[in-house]
C-alpha cells in the first residue's frame, strides 16, 4: 500500500513536471530557450543603493519615511520627513526599484510601485534593474528564493549586531538570468501564488499554510533552471 507521503510526493513531482512542460512551451511561443540562461552579477544589471545613515527629525506632515519595519507594507508608515530634508536624497525611488532590507532582517523585499515620493533609511537598500533585461517582480522573487538567500549568507556579516550586508557586497550576488519573455513568464506563476498566500480572506490559516508551501516549492522549482 502506497503511504500518504509517498501518495503526496509523487503528486508534487506531478505537478512540478507539468508546469515544466507549460514553462518550456512558453518560452517556445516566444522564441527563446530555457537553457540559454546567463549567470551574472547583480550589479551587472541593477544598480544598488542604501538610503540615510543619520536618524532623521520626523515632521508631522511631509514625505513618508520607510525602513527595515515597513518592508511588509512599504505605503503604511507613520514617519513623515520634511521635504527640504527629502531634496537631500541623490537617489529617490522610482516606479519599478525594490527596496531590499539589509541590517538584521536581509533579502526581504518590497516593489516600488508608484512615483511618490518616498524616502528611506541605510537598513534599506534600493534596487534599480535594468528594465531592458532584468524584471522587477522576478528579481524580487529570486532574492527570497533559497537560492538568492544563499547568495547573500555568502556576503553577511554574521559577527555583526545586529547581522547586516554592506551595500558593496550586494551588487556581487550571483544570479541566473533568463531571457525577460521567461522571466516574465516565471513571475506570472509565482505572483499569483504570492497574492493567494497574502490573501487572509481567502481562506483559512491551515489552507494559507498549504498554500505558503506551494508557492515556496513551486518558486524554488522555477528558479532553479533545471530540466525536470
Amino acid at each position: 500500500m502506497v503511504s500518504k507521503q509517498a501518495s503526496k510526493q509523487a503528486s508534487k513531482q506531478v505537478i512540478a513536471n507539468s508546469y515544466f512542460i507549460i514553462l518550456k512551451e512558453a518560452a517556445k511561443i516566444v522564441g527563446v530557450s530555457l537553457d540559454s540562461c546567463e549567470y551574472v552579477e547583480l550589479g551587472e544589471i541593477c544598480d544598488c543603493y542604501d538610503g540615510t545613515h543619520q536618524t532623521p527629525k520626523y515632521v508631522d506632515n511631509g514625505v513618508p519615511f520607510v525602513s527595515v519595519e515597513n518592508i511588509k507594507n512599504i505605503y503604511n508608515t507613520k514617519k513623515y520627513i520634511s521635504y527640504v530634508a527629502f531634496d537631500e536624497y541623490k537617489v529617490k525611488p522610482q516606479k519599478g526599484d525594490l527596496f531590499m532590507t539589509r541590517i538584521g532582517d536581509i533579502g526581504t523585499c518590497a516593489i516600488i510601485d508608484s512615483n511618490e515620493d518616498l524616502a528611506y533609511y541605510v537598513t534599506l537598500s534600493l534596487l534599480r534593474p535594468n528594465k531592458k533585461v532584468l524584471n522587477s517582480r522576478f528579481l524580487k522573487h529570486m532574492i527570497e528564493s533559497k537560492y538568492g538567500k544563499k547568495e547573500l549568507n555568502k556576503r553577511i556579516l554574521h559577527t555583526a549586531n545586529p547581522i547586516k550586508i554592506n551595500l558593496g557586497d550586494i551588487p556581487k550576488i550571483k544570479l541566473h538570468l533568463p531571457p525577460l519573455p521567461v522571466q516574465e513568464y516565471i513571475v506570472s506563476i509565482l505572483d499569483k501564488f504570492d497574492t493567494l498566500v497574502n490573501d487572509i480572506k481567502s481562506g483559512l490559516p491551515k489552507e494559507i499554510e498549504e498554500r505558503q508551501k506551494q508557492y515556496e516549492y513551486y518558486r524554488e522549482r522555477l528558479l532553479s533552471f533545471k530540466k525536470s
